[in-house]
């Protein structure tokens, strides 16, 4: 994917890869936040981080969920796209408001192509908001999915342009 730095910036949304029970791991007592990502998640996602480096080649910044499962799946695709630095951002933790995701992005002054890692429905919500200014989802983010969403402005609803959406399957496949 060719991305000119003066042509916008084009996020690029991932769902974390998957990860343990949460009602089993709601057992050993410890914050939901921590749950980890499963032997086969970790898998999964390293094959389709190959298939996101051929589709985008690297990317500016990746920015994160501070949850275990998501900063994990964040770190597997910078390593792919060989880009070391992951950033752990509050406003995409789960529960995440669309308006308050905008505004963070709009304060870190992000420009050419941005990877965020985060949850459902949070993620579905925040494409739909982005993309029609209403957060009604239109979008089915599967764990490990990734979407493109292009600004040629400001990142704000209503103004971003799905380019393509692909779930974690067809990313291994490319």
């Amino acid at each position: 994917m060719s991305n000119d730095q003066n042509s916008g910036l084009t996020l690029i949304i991932v769902r974390h890869s998957q990860a343990e029970d949460a009602e089993r791991f709601a057992q050993t007592g410890r914050p939901d936040c921590e749950r980890p990502l499963t032997e086969q998640g970790i898998k999964r996602m390293n094959r389709a981080a190959k298939g996101l480096r051929k589709l985008l080649g690297g990317a500016d910044r990746v920015l994160t969920s501070p949850c275990a499962r998501a900063e994990h799946t964040a770190r597997i695709l910078a390593r792919a796209l060989d880009d070391g630095a992951v950033e752990s951002i509050e406003v995409l933790a789960p529960g995440a408001e669309p308006e308050t995701v905008a505004q963070a992005l709009t304060d870190a002054s992000v420009q050419g192509v941005v990877l965020l890692v985060g949850h459902e429905p949070d993620l579905s919500r925040l494409i739909a908001w982005l993309c029609t200014g209403r957060k009604t989802p239109m979008v089915d983010m599967k764990k490990g999915a990734a979407c493109a969403v292009h600004f040629d402005a400001a990142v704000d609803k209503g103004r971003g342009t799905i380019l393509w959406l692909m779930t974690q399957a067809q990313l291994r496949k490319l």
